[in-house]
C-alpha cells in the first residue's frame, strides 16, 4: 500500500498522461472520490475518454509497481467481503462499535457494516465537522445506516460525555500570552502531566512558530504536530532528506533475496490486489527488490525526468510481464529489447539504480541479502506468474496484513515526549488531557477578512462561520480534562500587520504605535467572557 510520500511519486507518474495540471487534479479527485464512494459499481461511472485514460494509466502504474492505493484497498475489501461470505466469517466480529462514523468514507462505512456478524453500533456527531481520517467522508452515513438496518435503536446524547474544565485567560500583550501558556504548561508538568498529553492549538502558523521558540527558550519540550494533507498532490516534490534515502535503502535491503532463499521476502510474497491483474509469486523465486521502494529511490533528485523514463520503461517491460524491479534488473544487464543502453531514458534510470546497488553492497554483510540482477530469472518469474480468479483476489486482499505504514511504525524511533504545537485540523485522531487554544483573538479566529464588514458576505460568510465553530468544537472534543482559551489585548502595529490581526484602534504608547486587540467574537458563545466592544476605528488605517 502506498504511503503518503509514495503516493506523491505515483501522482508525478500520472502527469505523463499529458493533461494540464488543474484538469488532472480535478479528474484524479473525481476518480478517488468514486472509489471510496463505491461508485465503480455503476457501469456509467466513467463517462468521458479523459476519465478512462487517467484510470487506465493509474491501473497500469499500480500493476507495474505491484502497489495499491489506500482508497482502493478499502474499496477492494468491501468487494471481497460482499463476494466471499467465508471471508466475513473469518474476519467478522459478533459485536462491532464504530466511532466517528460520519468521518469515514462510504466504503469504510460499508466495510464496518460487513464486518459485524451479530450486533453493530455506530456513533458520531451529526453536526458538520472538518474532514478527517479520510478525504471524502460520507455525511449521509447515519441515514443510509438506518435504511440498511431498520428497525434499530437510536440514542441521542444531550449532555457532554465527560466533564471538562473550561476557562479563558487574557494577557496584556503577545509576549505575555506566550508567558501565560508557558506558565500553564509548567504547572501541568509539575503536577505530573506528561508533555505528550498537552497540546497547544493555534490557527496562525507564525504564531505557532513563535510559541515553539518561546517554549524551547524556557526548557519546555515542544514539537510541531503535522497532519497529512488529503488533497491530491499539486506536483512539486520536496527534496529528499538523508533520512528518507536511508529509509528507502533499508526497504530495498530487506526486500532483495538470494536465489537460494527458501523463505523469500515480503516484497516477493506480496500479492498484487489490483482488479486489472493479479500476481502469485512463488516464494522460492529470486526477487529483484520491492518495486515501490525502487520507484521511490528513482524519484530522488529528478522527479520529472524519472517519471518520463519510468513511463518509457513501463511501456516496454509491462507487455513482457515484468514489474519495475525486474525491468530495472533486465535493463542493468542490457537484456531488455526495445530500450537500448544508449537511450537517455536508460542512463537516467541506471545511474541511481547502480548507485543504490553500490550502497547496498557496501553495507551488506555475509548474512545480508544480495541483489539479483539476472534478467533470465526475472523473466522466468514473470512468465510463471498467472492471473487468478476474483475469489483469489479476494483471498489475497484478506491476507494482506502488512502495510508500508506498519513498516514505518516498526522503525526504532522513539523521540522524547514533547508538547504538541498544532493547527486545529492536526488534532483529528488524537486526544490530550490538556488543550490550550492560543491566539483566540479577532484576526486569527475569525479571520481579519471576516472581522471587516463587506469583505466576506453571503453564503461564503456562513460557511466560514460554520468552519470556525467546528474548529472550536474540535478542540473541545480532543481535550479530556482541561481546555484553556488564551488571548492578548495589545500588539505593536508592525507585528499586527504581519500576523493579519484585526485592528479596531491604534494608539501611541511610549513612542510605539500599538494596536488594541480584541478576543475572538466567538468567546461570548462559549460563555467564558463578555465580548469586548471596540472603540472608534482609526479611519486612516487600511483595515478600517
Amino acid at each position: 500500500m502506498l504511503s503518503q510520500a509514495e503516493e506523491a511519486v505515483f501522482y508525478e507518474d500520472l502527469k505523463t498522461c499529458g493533461l494540464k495540471r488543474r484538469r488532472l487534479r480535478e479528474l484524479w479527485a473525481f476518480l478517488q472520490c468514486g472509489l471510496v464512494n463505491l461508485s465503480d459499481s455503476d457501469p456509467d461511472w466513467i463517462q468521458t475518454t479523459e476519465e478512462q485514460a487517467v484510470l487506465d494509466l493509474a491501473r497500469s502504474i499500480l500493476i507495474f509497481e505491484e502497489a495499491v492505493l489506500p482508497g482502493e484497498a478499502v474499496n477492494l475489501a468491501v468487494r471481497a467481503l460482499e463476494a466471499e461470505p467465508a471471508l466475513r466469517q473469518r474476519f467478522g466480529s459478533p459485536v462491532v462499535l464504530a466511532d466517528d462514523y460520519l468521518l469515514m468514507s462510504r466504503a469504510s462505512q460499508r466495510l464496518v457494516n460487513l464486518l459485524a456478524t451479530g450486533k453493530i453500533a455506530v456513533a458520531g456527531s451529526e453536526k458538520t465537522a472538518l474532514p478527517a481520517f479520510e478525504p471524502y467522508p460520507c455525511a449521509t452515513g447515519f441515514a443510509e445506516f438506518e435504511t440498511a438496518h431498520a428497525p434499530l435503536q437510536r440514542v441521542t446524547l444531550e449532555a457532554p460525555f465527560r466533564s471538562l474544565e473550561r476557562a479563558w485567560e487574557a494577557a496584556p500583550d503577545l509576549a505575555g500570552e506566550m508567558a501565560l501558556i508557558a506558565r500553564t504548561i509548567a504547572e501541568e508538568l509539575a503536577g505530573g502531566t506528561s508533555p505528550d498529553a498537552i497540546a497547544v492549538v493555534g490557527t496562525n502558523r507564525t504564531w505557532r512558530a513563535n510559541l515553539q521558540r518561546a517554549l524551547t527558550s524556557v526548557d519546555i519540550p515542544a514539537a510541531p504536530m503535522r497532519h497529512p494533507a488529503f488533497k491530491a498532490p499539486k506536483g512539486d516534490l520536496a527534496p529528499a532528506s538523508d533520512n528518507e534515502r536511508e529509509h528507502v535503502l533499508r526497504q530495498l535491503r530487506d526486500s532483495i533475496t538470494r536465489p537460494d532463499d527458501s523463505h523469500g521476502s515480503r516484497a516477493c510474497t506480496r500479492a498484487g490486489i489490483n482488479d486489472a491483474a493479479t500476481r502469485n509469486n512463488p516464494p522460492a523465486s529470486p526477487c529483484a527488490g520491492d518495486s515501490i521502494a525502487w520507484r521511490q529511490w528513482l524519484s530522488f533528485d529528478d522527479a520529472l525526468g524519472r517519471s518520463a523514463a519510468v513511463s518509457e520503461l513501463r511501456r516496454i517491460a509491462q507487455p513482457q510481464g515484468l514489474n519495475l524491479a525486474e525491468a530495472l534488473a533486465a535493463l542493468d544487464a542490457d537484456a531488455l529489447p526495445g530500450l537500448p543502453a544508449t537511450s537517455p531514458f536508460t542512463q537516467s534510470l541506471l545511474t541511481p539504480y547502480r548507485e543504490a546497488q553500490r550502497l547496498l553492497a557496501k553495507r551488506s554483510g555475509n548474512d545480508q541479502p544480495t541483489i539479483v540482477t539476472s534478467p533470465a530469472a526475472a523473466a522466468n518469474r514473470a512468465r510463471e506468474s498467472s492471473s487468478s480468479s476474483k475469489a483469489d483476489t479476494a483471498l489475497s486482499l484478506a491476507n494482506l496484513t502488512e502495510t508500508r505504514e506498519n513498516d514505518a511504525a516498526a522503525t526504532p524511533t522513539s523521540p522524547a515526549p514533547a508538547v504538541a504545537i498544532a493547527a486545529p485540523e492536526d488534532l483529528f485522531g488524537h486526544t490530550f488531557e490538556v488543550v490550550i487554544f492560543g491566539g483566540f483573538v479577532n484576526g486569527f479566529i475569525p479571520s481579519r477578512d471576516m472581522c471587516d464588514p463587506g469583505v466576506i458576505v453571503g453564503g461564503a460568510r456562513v460557511r466560514q462561520e460554520a468552519t470556525d465553530r467546528d474548529t472550536i468544537a474540535l478542540a473541545e472534543q480532543r481535550a479530556t480534562r482541561r481546555l484553556l482559551f488564551t488571548s492578548f489585548e495589545s500588539c505593536d502595529l508592525e507585528t499586527a500587520e504581519r500576523l493579519r490581526l484585526h485592528i479596531p484602534r491604534i494608539r501611541l504608547r511610549n513612542g510605539v504605535r500599538t494596536c488594541d486587540i480584541e478576543p475572538s467574537n466567538y468567546l461570548q458563545e462559549l460563555n467564558l467572557g463578555i465580548r469586548q466592544t471596540s472603540g472608534p476605528t482609526d479611519q486612516s488605517h487600511p483595515s478600517a
